[in-house]
């Protein structure tokens, strides 16, 4: 008859699996059917329980219709075990059960199940192997060494799974633990696990194998790609409370972890780890209370990358955070480091595509979320763009950065040669002092540029990188050879030097400026530029304003330079009012004009004067009359006076010239036989369509005459 909730299930059960211990040799077959039965987190319905003698040996079949547990566990179905040898005794035991279920996260349960239970101690081992879980297979175990029934006792649960697929798995744990929405991962997983209870100390040991995982977060600033890692854990919870109340969490964790990472690549942040490269060796010990996570004896090992030790304090909060950490990094080897720590970040910039060699070491120390003071040591370190527009070779020194409030010693660093923009430089060495978002020269620093040198007196930068960023800098330049200047950056040739002062330059409030006057010699003459604003330079729209003079500048030297035509004599230039937007001319008041007092000889060639005729609107009639009539036997002509002028408002230049004709205005005044004039008559002209005549000038070749 079915029984309904009754106290004595279990001393039934018991009868039956007991069965041939009972001297009742005509008792072949012995049933036990159940309606229902309360279990401790759930019930079962429709629950049998056969004993089968009549074989000889004890044939066992334990089943239910449905089986109700936790919520996270699930409901299943057509639950049976059949054990066909049965073994009782001092000692029950079976070998071999097979297991079916339909239901639950895995949706069908089919395994073959060997167990023992120790009437005498207790002691209960129970094994279930060949399980099909996510994918892959894997075998559970659990022994019990004091009280079958007393999971309070001394006890250990053990998992080896194989061949899982993590996305498989992820739907298994979903009740327990899952990933923040928009997360995704993939990949291969072998598992290997044991929770142990002794006494008052609750351990685990896991180690986990990973296959081509890939994981992202949802922004991408977070993922790997076919990574091959592997993980183990083991961690140990101790209490001096009672048994039954010691779980992970509730009292002081201690733990030991092991990383490996063998194969793919990762991505955090700006931060790219090729694993298949630059294989990777991490070990820590950590201990876990309330929260309050101490990292300690943390080793970290990256072949031709990094060696690294460290411990830190983390608080696991809802926002977790470094309440205090210490890294030491021993080495840093280049080209890896480069590739792994900066290339990302720097992607965008002229640093994005470095050819690096070299060594690093670094010291860190963190505090509040925050970098409290670092040490940086370059050993030989060289790097070069593929372009040719930055690099420095054998860079050495020792960098010491603390908090604004700190005080650190001065930093140095020396360089056997540096390149940028085509701009060279030998071997230089400076000295400085850094700390919060300030920086500060010490002393005089020779910085050699090509056959001259950059001396720089001062230079001090505060709050580098916020909107109230200041700066200020006084030097001067040794001379630097014109030619070689014009072939670094790619101009035409010239001659001359480059020198001068380059006085009290500061930045304040977004604005450059200067308290002096910039002076360079170029052409024998000289060309001064003052009242220099730059206003926003790191922005999107820099915007210049300046005045620039020129005096006694060799017209000789500057049409052989820009290839025009020849003309001797000595030129003066003012430009009043430039005002540069996004470094393009919007507005100024221009004037060429011959060096008042210049007794030196005025000399036109014919191309010349085809060039600055064009340039007045008046080319066509001027070459027509040096290629036709008595003209075409000169060469060279002389002037007098040579004076052009344009005023530029509106994106239009308002020309003139010496002084105003009938028809026009002079910009180059004959004198003596033959005479010859250029007579302007473009009253206003686009200041595009000007730029288009100059440069078509520059271009030209000589004029023929026939």
């Amino acid at each position: 008859m079915p029984l309904e909730r009754v106290g004595f299930v279990y001393p039934m059960l018991a009868a039956v699996l007991l069965g041939p211990a009972i001297r009742a040799p005509a008792i072949e077959r012995v049933s036990l059917e159940i309606a229902q039965i309360s279990l401790p987190q759930g019930q079962a319905s429709q629950a049998s329980a056969t004993l089968d003698l009549s074989s000889g040996t004890a044939d066992v079949r334990i089943g239910a219709a449905q089986l109700q547990l936790s919520r996270q566990i699930g409901s299943y179905r057509n639950v049976a075990v059949h054990c066909p040898d049965w073994v009782t005794g001092a000692v029950m035991s079976c070998d071999g059960a097979s297991l079916e279920a339909r239901g639950g996260p895995l949706r069908r349960i089919s395994g073959t199940v060997s167990g023992q239970y120790d009437l005498g101690s207790g002691a209960l081992s129970l094994r279930i192997a060949g399980l099909e879980v996510a994918g892959g297979r894997a075998a559970l175990a659990l022994r019990v060494r004091k009280g079958a029934r007393d999971l309070a006792d001394d006890w250990s649960c053990s998992i080896d799974a194989a061949h899982l697929d993590i996305a498989a798995a992820r739907q298994l744990i979903a009740p327990w633990w899952s990933l923040p929405e928009g997360y995704s991962m993939a990949g291969g997983l072998a598992l290997e696990g044991k929770v142990t209870r002794q006494g008052t100390a609750l351990q685990l040991e896991a180690t986990a194998r990973t296959q081509n995982l890939s994981f992202s977060d949802p922004t991408g600033a977070i993922a790997g790609e076919k990574l091959g890692l592997t993980v183990a854990v083991t961690a140990i919870s101790v209490t001096t409370a009672s048994p039954g109340a010691s779980r992970f969490g509730d009292t002081p964790l201690s733990a030991t972890l092991r990383l490996s990472g063998f194969s793919g690549q990762t991505l955090a942040g700006p931060v790219l780890l090729d694993l298949t490269a630059n294989p990777l060796e991490l070990r820590a010990k950590a201990r876990l209370q309330q929260r309050h996570l101490q990292v300690r004896d943390l080793v970290l090992s990256q072949t031709h990358l990094a060696e690294m030790r460290g411990q830190a304090d983390l608080v696991l909060a809802e926002r977790p955070s470094i309440a205090s950490a210490h890294l030491d990094v021993t080495r840093l080897e280049f080209p890896a480091a480069y590739r792994s720590l900066l290339q990302v970040s720097w992607a965008t910039t002229p640093f994005g595509a470095l050819e690096t060699r070299g060594l690093a070491a670094a010291q860190l120390d963190l505090a509040d979320d925050a970098l409290e003071r670092a040490e940086l040591e370059l050993d030989g370190l060289s790097f070069e763009d593929p372009k040719a527009r930055l690099g420095a070779s054998e860079v050495s020194g020792k960098v010491y950065w603390a908090q604004a409030d700190a005080t650190v010693p001065p930093s140095s660093l020396s360089w056997r040669s540096s390149r940028a923009y085509g701009l060279a430089g030998g071997p230089a060495q400076i000295a400085f002092i850094t700390h919060g978002a300030d920086l500060e020269l010490i002393g005089d620093t020779r910085l050699p540029i090509l056959d001259g040198a950059l001396v720089v007196h001062r230079f001090a930068a505060r709050n580098l990188g916020a909107a109230d960023a200041q700066l200020d800098f006084d030097a001067h330049l040794e001379p630097i050879s014109m030619p070689l200047l014009s072939k670094a950056f790619g101009w035409p040739e010239l001659s001359g030097q480059l020198a001068g002062r380059i006085p009290a330059l500061s930045y304040r409030d977004r604005v450059l400026s200067t308290e002096g006057d910039l002076t360079a010699n170029v052409f024998d003459g000289t060309i001064t530029g003052s009242r220099f604003r730059l206003r926003d330079p790191l922005g999107p729209w820099p915007r210049l304003s300046a005045d620039v003079t020129a005096r006694r500048l060799d017209l000789d030297l500057v049409t052989h330079t820009f290839s025009i035509g020849s003309i001797t004599g000595r030129l003066d230039a003012d430009i009043q009012q430039l005002r540069l937007f996004d470094w393009s001319p919007v507005e100024f008041d221009a004037r060429l004009y011959t060096t008042p007092g210049d007794r030196s000889r005025h000399r036109i060639s014919q191309k010349a004067v085809g060039s600055i005729s064009s340039i007045g609107g008046g080319g066509g009639g001027v070459v027509a009359a040096l290629q036709s009539g008595v003209l075409r036997f000169f060469d060279h002509f002389r002037y007098d006076q040579i004076g052009i002028r344009c005023q530029l408002r509106d994106d239009v230049c308002l020309m003139s010239g010496i002084q105003p004709v009938a028809d026009g205005y002079y910009l180059v005044k004959g004198a003596g036989l033959p005479r010859i004039d250029i007579i302007g008559n473009a009253g206003r002209v686009a200041w595009s369509q000007l730029v288009g005549q100059i440069a078509a000038s520059v271009r030209s070749q000589n004029v023929v005459v026939r």
